[in-house]
């Protein structure tokens, strides 16, 4: 049995006839239309508990620029950072160079894969003023400590958006959505490929109504007047007919997390060997199911993903080369020596995750990866028992 990596289950637009006459019938396709309100609305009081403010975009690439550029105010016209752990997609870095912004990248904590605080401070202290906005990653979903960000904000008076890409589902120890009431703001997806998926589309959030309405200006050209832009702006808006996958995905959204948390269960109970993120008291919103090789085993993943892939389960590791291994970052971005972003991005394996996955498809992944699994660490074994592996270490 084949299994594939990742299945994209949006809501399937051929079943939503009715739906579509009637934005046909209103003849209001774009500009935050009643279907698009009603979401947002829907988002906070569903997974927001009802507290703070939102805006879709046409993408969450599109809504962390907008975010970054809000954030920071006027372009800086003197070289700043935008500071960022390594371990993430090149979405982040890639919005912070479009807002003038040269991507400073910290160290990650080896247990939660987020960014290191103590780097973070380090290079808060180092740099200073030049820093012009932090921009932290919710790994993988993960609920990283926003209380944290906030004190930082106050004590550095620097402003934090939140790259929570894959975190829509994730539930914080509150029992509140992740987020919930934080006073910067924050930037999920609802790309095809996320738990939430729709197809193609993002969401910003705040605590703060005012930065919410000012995004929603700057999403729209930067009108702030009638056709008339009073600030930097770009077409970022999210269709009607992309605001009613939404809608339609938020409706069956409880059952999709579910069956994600349940295969992440599994693997986590399959493979001891492997390393995950730490639980939290509330839920995590999953992707796919992504762990660490033992350590020292990072030469040999490609040999292990290979097997796999040959068993037929598709397979990935996320985000590996990390950031600053990509050839155009590397040129354009400043970062040290990061080790345990090289440990982590060098060992990191992403296995199969998909709404529609069955019991049987996840036994198979569960027993050609046990299969794997076991092959490749008896293999390592017998290296390191090589009486001439030691000389060669020595």
């Amino acid at each position: 049995m084949s299994v594939a990596f990742i299945r994209p289950n949006p809501p399937r637009l051929s079943e939503l006839a009715a739906e579509l006459r009637e934005i046909e019938d209103r003849r209001m396709f774009s500009n935050f239309g009643p279907v698009n309100s009603a979401f947002e609305q829907d988002m906070i009081d569903q997974v927001f508990s009802g507290v703070g403010h939102a805006m879709t975009a046409c993408n969450a690439t599109i809504g962390l620029i907008l975010a970054i550029q809000q954030a920071i105010g006027d372009r800086p016209t003197t070289t700043r950072y935008a500071l960022m752990p390594s371990f993430t997609f090149a979405a982040a870095a890639q919005a912070a160079l479009w807002c003038g912004l040269t991507p400073l990248f910290c160290d990650i904590d080896p247990a939660t894969w987020a960014a290191c605080p103590r780097d973070e401070e380090r290079l808060l202290s180092e740099y200073g003023d030049k820093i012009a906005v932090v921009v932290p990653y919710a790994t993988f979903g993960f609920d990283i400590d926003l209380t944290r960000y906030e004190r930082l904000m106050a004590q550095h008076k620097v402003p934090v958006v939140v790259d929570a890409a894959a975190s829509l589902g994730t539930v914080s120890s509150d029992g509140r959505g992740f987020g919930t009431g934080f006073s910067g703001t924050i930037v999920y997806s609802m790309h095809a490929t996320k738990a939430f998926s729709t197809g193609e589309a993002g969401i910003v959030y705040s605590g703060d109504q005012a930065r919410i309405d000012e995004l929603r200006q700057m999403c729209n050209f930067g009108f702030g007047e009638a056709r008339a832009a009073t600030m930097p702006g770009l077409n970022g808006k999210l269709s009607e007919v992309g605001a009613l996958l939404c809608q339609q995905q938020l409706k069956r959204f409880d059952g999709t997390m579910l069956r994600r948390s349940q295969i992440m269960a599994r693997y986590r109970e399959a493979f001891p060997e492997l390393t995950f993120q730490p639980r939290r008291l509330g839920r995590q919103a999953h992707q796919f199911g992504v762990g660490l090789l033992p350590e020292g085993f990072g030469p040999r993943r490609s040999e292990f993903q290979a097997a796999l892939t040959a068993a037929g389960i598709g397979n990935a590791a996320y985000f590996s080369p990390h950031v600053a291994q990509q050839r155009y970052f590397a040129n354009h971005a400043i970062f040290g020596e990061l080790p345990v972003t090289n440990d982590v991005a060098s060992r990191v394996i992403s296995l199969p995750m998909f709404d529609t996955m069955t019991d049987a498809e996840l036994e198979e992944v569960v027993t050609v990866v046990r299969r794997e699994l076991t092959a490749l660490i008896e293999t390592q074994s017998a290296i390191t028992q090589w009486p001439w592996a030691s000389m060669a270490a020595d």
